[in-house]
């Protein structure tokens, strides 16, 4: 291939594909090193009737200290369908009685009317070997984020990283992932030489 594009986050890339001895190991330290955003958390989905919590004049934007869902947001769709209200968890705090506790969360923040959620969503992406790698969702290390050795392509300009944690600026973003690909396809284009 001309060029290969690595879109994954680099400690899962490192860890699930098998790379070319010769890149250097700096880039191979620096990408093994680098934390999977979000990869210490599991999202959870409650979806309800309706949004309940809009006809009661709150926002469904939630902080907490006490949790188990550190941060709540509304999710529901245009009009309020479908109704939901999703949030994260770190993945250390996982158990059992998660859902329980959960449930119970809901109804101290949103009253009575969260008690019935229809149903509660729980995805741990600390546990998914395509998502996250073994032993390393919980690397602190977020000055790796947008590092510069990803910013330049590897292997004389034909392997290229391209995930959020790759961006430079808001890394871990939706934002971030755009910059990422932008940068790509601007440094595979630049590469091309027109031939008449």
């Amino acid at each position: 291939a001309h060029h290969v594009v690595i879109a994954l986050p680099p400690s899962l890339a490192v860890n699930a594909i098998k790379l070319p001895p010769e890149l250097p190991e700096e880039l191979t330290d620096v990408a093994a090193r680098t934390p999977v955003w979000m990869g210490d958390s599991v999202k959870v989905v409650a979806h309800f009737k309706e949004p309940f919590w809009r006809r009661d004049g709150l926002a469904g934007a939630a902080i907490s200290r006490r949790g188990p869902l550190a941060e709540l947001h509304d999710m529901s769709g245009p009009g309020g369908e479908p109704a939901a209200l999703f949030g994260f968890v770190r993945a250390a705090s996982m158990h059992d009685d998660i859902e329980f506790e959960i449930r119970e969360q809901l109804i101290r923040m949103f009253g009575t009317r969260a008690s019935e959620p229809i149903d509660v969503l729980i995805q741990d992406w600390s546990r998914e070997q395509w998502t996250v790698p073994p032993g390393t969702y919980g690397l602190p290390d977020y000055a790796k984020f947008g590092h510069s050795i990803y910013q330049q392509p590897a292997l004389a300009g034909r392997l290229h990283w391209s995930s959020t944690e790759t961006a430079p600026t808001y890394a871990g973003h939706i934002e971030g992932a755009l910059a990422a690909a932008e940068r790509t396809v601007t440094s595979i284009l630049g590469s091309c030489v027109v031939k008449n």
